[in-house]
């Protein structure tokens, strides 16, 4: 570790330490900066790793609490520091402190420039105090924004079971939380399963109560149908432009009772369902939705008026337009998750060409009661599957597509397997995978128990399935090792274990300093310890797949994290105590 120091630190009033970190401000020339600095008679060191906490502990801890110093920090995150800082001194010292964030800094000389105008206002805090933070009440104002007042509320973008948590939790701390959610009911991917691991509970029943928690909440306004399609501002003062996407049915006057949807002459595909059930061109997307209220696919919509008649409520607004609304929030969370693979990628496995072979949620779709076929397994052509086969890493760990595991399909599938013997007990079921990765608490007993059911796992990726004549049985073929000879296994049911992305929202970001994402496009954390749910600009927080591939456990862990800190966000830049 290269170190620069002019003096003898513990003589020096004055201290300034610097983070090298190649990953978050490698632009920066620190040993330039320092170079200059020990020409003006000033103590510098420059430290390689100041988030690692034996070096922050030395280089910061230490000399503050023996020698009561004056310390300007450069580092790569002012609310990973700050708070670091206000932890562990406490009030211990009267250590006069001041942060200043490298990765917004232009180059060496605007560092050595910023650097001169802090050691200014250290060596006269009297007629400077608003530039240098203090201890506990400086820590404050180094994380309050400038300007008008905080706007006391936080944005939580995705209804998913993370962002349902997050939300409920802010809420119980009485902080107003405005849940945007793009698609009709609150719920997520979670509301689409049919049973969760490794439990087997039922989905809906657990995420159930919390959607109606969340829905019926005083301190929570849930826009459904809605998008974040702008996000302005600065940490402490965001700006959220957000379109509401126009249900054509009046939410304060529908009752979800259902008449428009019995009297609809239109049959459209079910999104909800993955396609594999239709639905009514005005419906309630499922039967436990949140809000349970109608909304019309206008593009299908042939404006026959026939729900505008059947409505007692008088709800139906075939005339509704888009409308924006703009919302002021202090801490954004960002809970959208991830998106599944695109299957069709895989042309040798024929998804969209046999419809025998479906991927992992719409399988869940098929065995859910709430289900195309109200909780039977049947295959496409209404038979009963004798023979059902998984495939697993359907685009996770290729370098072609998704390099990276995404970690819930292994569990997933096992989870799957077990459903089919609930239903179909004599079925054949085998798990074709590349390594089976069960890292979770009671995983590794679903793999035991799915093994004494007669699952059969079978260490080989498949290279294709085909069929071999009309109406028969698909064939998968497979080779155990890349030398041995080939094999083939007549399945009726074949389902991928597709991987998930990143989601796709670069284009609403209009700050100066947006959110970074890595090279998978999933959003990146802020640091490597102590704060796994802060992106990379203070007041936004992550939670699920929309920082990589999470379970369902992990992102509710994660959505009682993010509004921990939400919390914590909010009294450092508000000043309230409550």
């Amino acid at each position: 570790m290269k170190q620069f120091e002019a003096v003898d630190i513990r003589n020096t009033a004055l201290q300034i330490v610097l983070c090298r970190c190649p990953e978050r401000h490698g632009h920066l020339d620190l040993d330039q900066v320092a170079r200059k600095l020990l020409a003006d008679g000033v103590s510098v060191r420059v430290v390689d790793t100041l988030c690692d906490y034996r070096t922050f502990s030395q280089e910061v801890l230490e000399p503050c609490r023996q020698h009561q110093k004056q310390l300007i920090l450069g580092a790569c995150s002012l609310s990973l520091i700050g708070e670091l800082l206000e932890q562990t001194l406490g009030r211990e010292t009267h250590s006069v402190w001041s942060l200043i964030d490298l990765k917004e800094v232009r180059d060496a000389t605007a560092l050595y420039g910023l650097l001169r105008a802090r050691r200014c206002a250290a060596e006269y805090p009297e007629s400077l105090r608003s530039s240098t933070p203090h201890r506990l009440g400086a820590a404050r104002s180094l994380f309050r924004p400038i300007g008008a007042k905080v706007p006391y509320r936080a944005l939580v973008v995705g209804g998913g079971v993370g962002g349902c948590q997050a939300a409920l939790d802010l809420a119980g701390m009485n902080i107003p939380v405005t849940l945007v959610e793009a698609d009709d009911s609150l719920g997520g991917n979670m509301a689409r399963l049919d049973k969760t691991f490794p439990t087997l509970d039922c989905s809906i029943c657990i995420l159930g109560p919390r959607l109606v928690d969340a829905a019926s909440h005083p301190n929570i306004t849930v826009w459904a149908s809605s998008r974040v399609k702008r996000i302005s501002g600065r940490p402490g003062h965001f700006l959220a432009e957000i379109e509401h996407r126009p249900r054509y049915v009046d939410m304060t006057l529908c009752s979800g009772c259902g008449a428009c949807a019995e009297v609809c002459p239109v049959i459209v595909p079910s999104a909800w369902n993955a396609g594999l059930r239709p639905r009514k061109a005005i419906d309630i997307v499922f039967e436990q939705a949140v809000p349970l209220r109608a909304a019309i696919q206008k593009a299908y919509c042939i404006e026959c008026g026939l729900c505008v008649r059947a409505c007692e409520r008088q709800a139906i607004r075939l005339d509704e337009e888009p409308r924006i609304s703009r919302l002021h929030a202090a801490a954004i969370i960002l809970s959208e998750g991830a998106q599944l693979f695109n299957a069709a990628h895989l042309g040798s496995y024929g998804y969209g060409r046999f419809p025998e072979v479906v991927t992992n949620m719409e399988f869940e779709r098929l065995v859910c009661a709430t289900g195309p076929t109200h909780g039977a397994l049947i295959t496409p052509f209404g038979s009963r599957p004798r023979s059902v086969v998984f495939i697993q890493c359907a685009g996770s760990r290729n370098r072609r597509f998704l390099p990276y595991c995404s970690v819930t399909c292994c569990t997933a599938s096992i989870k799957e397997a077990m459903l089919v013997l609930e239903h179909e007990p004599e079925a054949q079921v085998t798990i074709f995978f590349n390594d089976i990765r069960t890292a979770g608490k009671s995983f590794e007993s679903l793999l035991l128990r799915a093994r004494e059911r007669g699952v059969r796992f079978v260490k080989a990726l498949p290279d294709r399935v085909e069929r071999a004549q009309d109406q028969g049985p698909l064939t998968v073929h497979y080779r155990s090792t890349p030398t041995s000879k080939a094999h083939s296994l007549q399945a009726d049911l074949v389902v991928l274990a597709v991987g998930v992305v990143a989601p796709d929202a670069d284009s609403r970001w209009v700050m100066r300093s947006a959110p970074q994402k890595d090279r998978y496009g999933f959003y990146q954390e802020a640091f490597y310890w102590g704060g796994q749910t802060h992106s990379t600009v203070p007041g936004i927080f992550l939670v699920g797949g929309c920082h990589g591939p999470r379970d369902i456990t992990q992102t509710v862990t994660e959505g009682s994290a993010a509004a921990a800190h939400v919390a914590k966000w909010l009294r450092h830049i508000s000043g309230r105590r409550e």
